[in-house]
C-alpha cells in the first residue's frame, strides 16, 4: 500500500527549499485546537483528484513550542511508517516566515472517543426489565462484542508494528487519538511525543526538543492514559512498555459506565459524586452501573450528552492521579511493583496503604458471557494461560512492573479474539498486514464492520 508522497519521502530539511508538487488549495476550516496545534480540514487537488485532508499546523519557533511536543518530528516518524492503522501523510510545507510547520493527511470523519461516547455502543439496553443470560447472547450483546473485538484488535496492529517494525513508541496512546474512517479502519494519529528507538543524534537533528536515552521526557502521555511510574519523575524508562499501560487504560473505556452529563453544568464532571460517590472508602461500596443518570438529568433533554468513565480519574492533577491508579490497582509494594523504589520520586510521597479491585466490578459494560470465567484481576503478575475475556487482556497491561506488561504484538495472539462473535475486519483492509492466530472475516451477518459502526454511531462525526 502506499502510504506516503514523493514529496515526503524526500525528508524533512528545515531549509526553505522548493515548496511540495501538491498543496491544500481553498478555504480551510478549524476542526480542532489545541494548546499547541490547529488542526484544519481542506482540500488537496493531486493528479486530476480532489482529496479531503486534515491539515495540522504548528510553531516551530522554540520560544512558542511547548516541550516536549514536536511537529518537525511527528511528520518525520510518521513519514517512515506504512501501515493500515497508522495515519499516512501526504506531505507538508514550512512558513520561514511565520515559523510554522503543516503537514497533512487524509481527513478521517470519526473518532473512537466518539463511539465511546454513545449509548448505543454498549451490550445492555438502557431500560432492561429482564436478566442477560450468558447462554446466549441477545443480538445487541454480539454487536457490542463484535464491534469492540474488531477495533481493540486494529489498535493492537498498528501499534504492534510501530513496536516491533518501526521501533517507536507511540507515547500518548488514547480514544481521541485513534481515528475511525467510514470502513471501521483504525487510524493513529498523533505522534509529537513519540519516542523512537536506536536513532542517532543525526536523525533527529531538526527536531525541536532532542531526547537521548539517558534524558527522557516524562512528561508524555496523557491524563488517565498515563503509566504510573510517569508520575514519579523517571529520566530514563521503558517507552514501549507506557504505550501496553495506555492501551490497557483505552481498551477498559469499552467496557466503563456511560455517564449522562451536561456540557454547561461544571458539577455533572465531578465523577466522585452522584451514584457512584466512594465518600471515604478505599474502594467501590458497589459494582459499577452500565449507565449513570444524575438525578437532576433527563435523558431525552438534547442539551444533555453522554460520555465514557476513564478507568482512573486524572482531574486532580498528578498526585490525583496516582491515588485513582493505587485505589484500583492497589498500592505499590516490593512483590507488585519491584522497581518502585528506584524512580526519583517514590520516596517524596506516601498514600494510604489499599488494596486492589476486581475489575469486573467496575467495567460493568461487559457482556454477561464474561461471567463465565473467572479472572484474578488483583494480581499483577498474571498466570500464563490467557482466558477469552477481555477482562484478562485489560489485566495483562495495567500491571505495575513495566516488564511484565503484555507487549501488543503478544496480545494479538489472546484467545479472546478467537472466541465468538468472529474477527471483523474492513472491507479496504490488506491482506497482507493480517496478523494474529484469529480468523477473520470481511462481513458477519451480511454487514460490513463498518455498516455495524454505523448502526451503533450513525452520525459517523467527531
Amino acid at each position: 500500500m502506499s502510504c506516503m508522497s514523493d514529496t515526503v519521502k524526500s525528508g524533512f530539511a528545515m531549509e526553505n527549499s522548493t515548496p511540495p508538487t501538491s498543496i491544500p488549495s481553498g478555504s480551510r476550516e478549524t476542526v480542532a485546537e489545541g494548546p499547541v496545534s490547529l488542526v484544519s480540514r481542506g482540500l488537496l487537488e493531486r493528479e486530476g483528484q480532489t482529496q479531503c485532508i486534515a491539515i495540522k499546523t504548528s510553531t516551530i519557533h522554540h520560544r512558542h513550542a511547548k516541550e516536549p511536543h514536536d511537529i518537525i518530528k511527528e511528520a518525520r516518524l510518521i513519514a517512515s511508517v506504512c501501515h493500515p492503522n497508522v495515519v499516512p501523510i501526504l506531505g507538508h510545507d514550512i512558513d520561514s516566515a511565520r515559523q510554522t510547520m503543516s503537514f497533512w493527511m487524509p481527513y478521517v470523519p470519526s473518532s473512537l472517543i466518539a463511539l465511546l461516547s454513545s449509548n448505543d455502543f454498549s451490550p445492555h439496553p438502557l431500560i432492561s426489565i429482564l436478566l442477560a443470560d450468558p447462554s446466549s447472547p441477545s443480538p445487541r450483546e454480539q454487536r457490542f462484542v463484535l464491534v469492540a473485538k474488531s477495533l481493540v484488535f486494529q489498535i493492537l496492529s498498528g501499534v504492534a508494528f510501530l513496536h516491533e517494525t518501526a521501533k517507536i513508541a507511540h507515547r500518548d496512546i488514547k480514544p481521541s487519538n485513534i481515528l475511525l474512517t467510514l470502513s471501521g479502519r483504525v487510524q493513529l494519529i498523533d505522534f509529537g511525543i513519540s519516542w523512537k528507538e536506536g536513532e542517532d543524534l543525526a536523525a533527529k537533528k531538526n527536531d525541536l526538543w532532542v531526547e537521548t536515552p539517558e534524558k527522557m521526557y516524562f512528561e508524555v502521555s496523557t491524563g488517565p492514559y498515563r503509566a504510573p511510574e510517569l508520575l514519579f519523575g523517571p529520566r530514563s524508562y521503558d517507552a514501549f512498555a507506557i504505550d501496553s499501560w495506555s492501551l490497557g487504560a483505552t481498551f477498559a473505556e469499552f467496557f466503563t459506565s456511560v455517564r449522562l452529563f451536561n456540557p454547561l453544568d461544571d458539577e455533572d464532571f465531578d465523577f466522585e459524586g452522584d451514584e457512584l460517590s466512594d465518600s471515604d472508602d478505599n474502594s467501590p461500596s458497589k459494582s459499577a452501573e452500565p449507565f449513570i443518570i444524575p438525578k437532576r438529568l433527563r435523558v431525552g433533554d438534547p442539551t444533555n450528552r453522554w460520555t465514557r468513565d476513564s478507568l482512573f480519574d486524572s482531574t486532580r492533577g498528578e498526585i490525583g492521579l496516582a491515588w485513582s491508579i493505587f485505589k484500583t490497582r492497589g498500592s505499590p509494594n516490593e512483590t507488585n511493583w519491584p522497581s518502585f523504589l528506584s524512580l526519583p520520586d517514590a520516596n517524596k510521597l506516601s498514600f494510604i496503604n489499599v488494596e486492589p479491585v476486581e475489575l469486573c466490578s467496575i467495567l460493568p459494560n461487559l457482556s454477561s458471557s464474561t461471567q463465565q470465567h473467572e479472572v484474578d484481576t488483583k494480581t499483577h503478575i498474571p498466570p500464563e494461560t490467557m482466558l477469552p475475556t477481555p477482562v484478562d487482556l485489560i489485566h495483562r497491561f495495567v500491571v505495575y512492573e513495566p516488564s511484565r506488561r503484555l507487549r501488543p504484538s503478544k496480545a494479538l495472539t489472546h484467545p479472546w479474539f478467537t472466541s465468538e462473535p468472529p474477527l471483523l475486519l474492513p472491507d479496504d483492509f490488506p491482506v497482507g498486514c493480517i496478523h494474529g492466530e484469529a480468523p477473520t472475516s470481511l462481513h458477519w451477518g451480511a454487514k460490513s464492520l463498518g455498516e455495524w459502526i454505523s448502526d451503533v454511531h450513525p452520525s459517523g462525526a467527531i
